[in-house]
Formats: C-alpha cells, sequence, structure tokens
C-alpha cells in the first residue's frame, strides 16, 4: 500500500528549522531525505507526521524567548497548518 503524501514548499531556512526543532519526528526516510536535499523545494510528509512537526515546532514556539526566533516559528507553523487542512 503506497503512503500518501503531503508536498509542502520550504525554503531552506525553514527546513534546517524542521532538522533542528523536530528532526526526530520525522520518520518517513522520503521525507527525510527530502529535507536533507539541498535543492528540493517540495517536502513530502505524510498526515500523521506533518501534525507531529508541527506539534514540536509549537513546543518550542511556546517557550522560545527570541523575538526573531519566535516570529520565524509562528510564520513556519501557520505555513505548515495551511497545508494540514
Amino acid at each position: 500500500m503506497s503512503k500518501e503524501y503531503i508536498e509542502i514548499d520550504l525554503t531552506p531556512e525553514e527546513k534546517a528549522a524542521i532538522l533542528k526543532h523536530a528532526g526526530f519526528f520525522v520518520m518517513d526516510e522520503a521525507s527525510k531525505a527530502d529535507l536533507a536535499n539541498g535543492r528540493k523545494k517540495w517536502i513530502r510528509f505524510t498526515k500523521y507526521e506533518l501534525s507531529t512537526v508541527i506539534g514540536e515546532l509549537s513546543y518550542y514556539f511556546n517557550r522560545c524567548k527570541d523575538d526573531g526566533l519566535f516570529n520565524f516559528l509562528d510564520e513556519l507553523i501557520c505555513h505548515l497548518e495551511n497545508y494540514e487542512r
């Protein structure tokens, strides 16, 4: 049975943030490969994996004391949530 993926347009900075803050929760090999590939722009996530990544990024967002990171994570989470619908 093939997996259903949601493809999300991410910048290199957004991919790096996901790997840094939620990389541990990315279990799907296709998603890991997409995130690690510096030239790949459209990243594949399963619906469950996307939800888990959003949750982990939200954890860091809620504890963030750096205004720049706070705004960056807020935008990234909102961007991912738009694809989750």
